[in-house]
């Protein structure tokens, strides 16, 4: 793997741990934050744990519009347009409890950075990448596109609609080589699960038929596998990856 992946939300949890696989895996890494600071100082933590990788660092707001295009022109203008993009950073949606209550500024705050931006990183990496003929797109969507997490519409509805554009994009996308593929975690061990309480953890583990929510290596290791080429053909595809949790009727 030689290419350069741009990973959004980069500066820390998943994001961050992806970006580091794909440098050890031998990518070139673009690790993006809404912050550019914050993004510099996140891509330095990479090059000091990977020795020799090659990270570069961008910062702009997902909920901007015009923020997202001037970074892609900026990114290009310095020579470094993507051939792997991860759409991971993402708005939690959490504060619209109740759907009754639940403001339309809320819904539209949530897709702004879930699906829009999505979509607009995908197609401005896509016209970079069809210009080299390839590339690869995995878009970080969640089990809650298809099942819902209580309180949480937003974000539900907002990860089902990136599960409808990776399967559009998938088959707009490969007569030019791209592939996009969406990777659907369940529970995912974080520094947020040190903010819940031992009874909540606790019930979640109990759900899980593995016992143990996703380590964000496995994660990231999916991510490289799919950014590496090694299935040319796997594309459209929603990889669900959360110890079984999707595949349990009932929990319990």
């Amino acid at each position: 793997m030689t290419r350069l992946a741009l990973v959004t939300g980069a500066t820390r949890n998943l994001g961050h741990t992806i970006a580091r696989q794909l440098a050890s895996d031998g990518a070139a890494v673009i690790v993006h934050g809404i912050d550019e600071a914050v993004a510099a100082e996140a891509a330095a933590r990479i090059a000091a744990d990977v020795p020799g990788a090659e990270v570069h660092s961008v910062g702009f707001d997902l909920a901007d519009p015009e923020a997202i295009e001037a970074g892609f022109a900026g990114l290009v203008a310095r020579g470094l347009a993507p051939g792997i993009l991860v759409n991971n950073a993402a708005h939690l949606g959490v504060g619209g409890d109740d759907v009754l209550l639940e403001q339309p500024r809320f819904l539209r705050d949530v897709f702004e950075v879930n699906f829009f931006a999505t979509h607009l990183c995908s197609v401005l990496a896509a016209r970079e990448m069809a210009r080299a003929g390839c590339g690869v797109i995995v878009n970080i969507s969640s089990l809650a596109g298809e099942r819902a997490i209580l309180g949480r519409t937003a974000y539900n509805a907002s990860k089902a609609a990136v599960d409808g554009l990776t399967r559009s994009l998938a088959v707009d996308l490969a007569p030019r080589g791209i592939r996009v593929n969406a990777i659907a975690p369940g529970y995912i061990w974080s520094n947020r699960w040190h903010q819940i309480s031992d009874e909540e953890a606790a019930g979640r583990r109990a759900r899980i038929p593995a016992g143990e929510p996703t380590a964000q290596e496995e994660i990231a290791q999916l991510v490289s596998f799919l950014a590496a080429g090694r299935a040319p053909t796997l594309t459209g595809a929603r990889i669900v990856i959360d110890g079984g949790l999707n595949a349990l009727q009932v929990p319990p």
